[in-house]
């Protein structure tokens, strides 16, 4: 395999393989105004597989429902905004940008978790409803022959051939529409990032104050119960 190729494009190089699947990568939809951009979509008779790429070195820790998990890479403790809330955002919006289509089509969100050699992800259930969380090909090919082992109303051909041709020719195209994502994207971490700098809670906008465990000192929101981020300090 050319090792020139990222990981995203490997994988899709080895779905293609496949007959009975189709694949589009690179999609960017229209999301409350601003865009939602989506890794790719696996189109089969059994379902529409929403999947969300993430690669990654050192350990990821945390909870399938919580909105941040914990990426441990050498000495550095990093807040990491779940994947998997992430795609549930996705599938939102999929479902909206799809509603004109007059098929019923099963949802699956796939997050797949690319890991660099000798990296970890402990990631604690529950999950979403009709989510799943997998580290290679095959737990990918499972995930895909569970679910079509349990459904009995199946897409015909044509009907997905007919939704791969709308998601080409509906979705927001163009290098200006993806370099204004990609920079909405950037600005949306920078205040995130200038948030925790300011000790102001990116989650609520609340004051951050300093607490102390066995485990280590945190800044924590003042807001708490009503909002449970932390961040090492």
């Amino acid at each position: 395999m050319n090792e020139q190729l990222t990981p995203e494009m490997q994988l899709t190089m080895l779905l293609s393989q496949y007959q009975d699947l189709k694949i589009i990568r690179d999609i960017l939809i229209p999301a409350d105004g601003k865009t939602m951009h989506i890794d790719f979509l696996i189109l089969t008779r059994a379902a529409m597989f929403v999947c969300e790429m993430k690669t990654f070195r050192g350990t990821i820790m945390g909870e399938g429902m919580k909105k941040y998990w914990k990426h441990y890479s050498g000495d550095r403790e990093i807040d990491y905004f779940s994947p998997v809330l992430q795609n549930m955002f996705h599938l939102k919006y999929l479902k909206e940008f799809l509603a004109p289509l007059p098929f019923d089509i099963y949802y699956q969100s796939i997050i797949i978790m690319y890991r660099y050699a000798g990296a970890r992800l402990q990631i604690e259930p529950p999950y979403p409803p009709r989510t799943s969380i997998v580290t290679s090909l095959q737990s990918l090919q499972k995930v895909m022959q569970e679910v079509a082992e349990k459904q009995t109303k199946l897409l015909s051909w044509g009907e997905i051939e007919y939704i791969f041709d709308f998601i080409g020719q509906n979705q927001i195209r163009g290098n200006i529409a993806r370099i204004e994502h990609e920079q909405n994207a950037v600005n949306y971490k920078n205040i995130a990032k200038m948030a925790l700098l300011h000790q102001i809670c990116p989650e609520c906008r609340a004051k951050l104050k300093p607490w102390s465990t066995p485990q280590g000192n945190y800044w924590v929101c003042s807001n708490y119960p009503q909002c449970a981020y932390k961040h090492k300090m």
